[in-house]
C-alpha cells in the first residue's frame, strides 16, 4: 500500500511567532509548564537556547529582580519602538496581541502597549525611576543600573554575534521544529517530518543535500523525537478482530 504523503505544514506567519514567544514567557515564568511540552520539544528549545542566548546572560534574564536586569530593561524599553516597526505582519500589535496570549490584566496589558508604541519611556514614572537609578546614594547599585543599561544597548549585536559563533545549518531546522511543534506532533512518522520540512529548504542546497530523510532522521535520534509508540499502538489496532 502506497504511503499517503502528509499534510503540508502552514505558511509561516507573525501568529505563530506570537504563540511560541508567548509560550516561551509563559515557561520562564512558571518553568514547571516546560514538562508539559513533548520531550523532544523540550530538547529543541534547549539547543535554540544554548545557540542564540550566551551563557553569561542566562542568569541575568533570569534575575528580573536585580538592579543590572532592571538597566537591561529599560534599554529595552527605551528600543521597543524601533524593534516594533521590525515586525511586518502585526499590524503594529504584537504587544497587544502578545499580553492577550499571555492574559495579562489590563495594566500590564497597557503597560506593554505603551512600551510597544514609545510612549511608557515619556512617562513622569519611568522618567523617575530612572532617574533614582541613576542618582542612587548606593554607589553598588549606581553602577549596576549604568552597566544594565550598556549591556541592554548592546544585546541584539551580542545576541547576533553569538548566533555567528554558535548556530549552524541545523539551526533552521530546529527552529521550524520548534515553530511547528505543535503540527510535527500529530505527524505518524519522521519520514513524514522529513517531507513536511523539506519545501522549506528547496532552495538551500547546503541544507537539504542528496540524503534530505538520512539527516532529520539523525536529527530526530538525537532529539529522541520518536513516533514508534503511535505506530505500535495503530498496529495493534489493525490487528483487532
Amino acid at each position: 500500500m502506497a504511503r499517503t504523503a502528509p499534510k503540508p505544514l502552514p505558511e509561516f506567519s507573525p501568529d505563530r511567532l506570537l504563540d511560541r514567544v508567548a509560550e516561551a514567557l509563559q515557561v520562564a515564568a512558571e518553568p514547571a509548564r516546560f514538562k508539559k511540552f513533548p520531550a523532544w520539544t523540550q530538547r529543541v528549545m534547549g539547543i535554540l537556547k544554548e545557540q542564540f542566548v550566551p551563557r553569561e546572560f542566562a542568569a541575568v534574564l533570569a534575575g528580573d529582580a536585580s538592579v543590572f536586569a532592571e538597566g537591561i530593561a529599560v534599554a529595552w524599553a527605551a528600543k521597543a519602538r524601533d524593534l516594533a516597526q521590525t515586525r511586518a505582519g502585526t499590524g503594529g500589535r504584537f504587544a497587544q496581541s502578545l499580553a492577550e496570549r499571555l492574559a495579562l490584566d489590563d495594566g500590564a496589558r497597557k503597560v506593554a502597549m505603551q512600551v510597544e508604541a514609545g510612549a511608557f519611556t515619556a512617562s513622569d514614572e519611568f522618567q523617575k525611576q530612572v532617574m533614582s537609578r541613576l542618582f542612587a546614594p548606593d554607589f553598588a547599585e549606581r553602577r549596576a543600573f549604568v552597566e544594565g543599561l550598556a549591556i541592554g544597548n548592546r544585546l541584539p549585536e551580542l545576541l547576533d554575534q553569538q548566533a555567528q559563533r554558535s548556530t549552524t545549518d541545523a539551526t533552521g531546522i530546529y527552529l521550524l521544529l520548534w515553530f511547528y511543534w505543535p503540527e510535527i506532533s500529530r505527524l505518524k512518522s519522521v519520514g513524514e517530518v522529513a517531507t513536511v520540512l523539506e519545501p522549506f529548504f528547496a532552495e538551500n542546497r547546503n541544507a537539504a543535500g542528496a540524503h534530505w530523510e538520512e539527516r532529520i532522521r539523525k536529527l530526530a535520534n538525537r532529539l529522541g523525537l520518536s513516533f514508534r509508540a503511535k505506530q505500535a499502538r495503530r498496529k495493534r489496532a489493525a490487528e483487532q478482530p
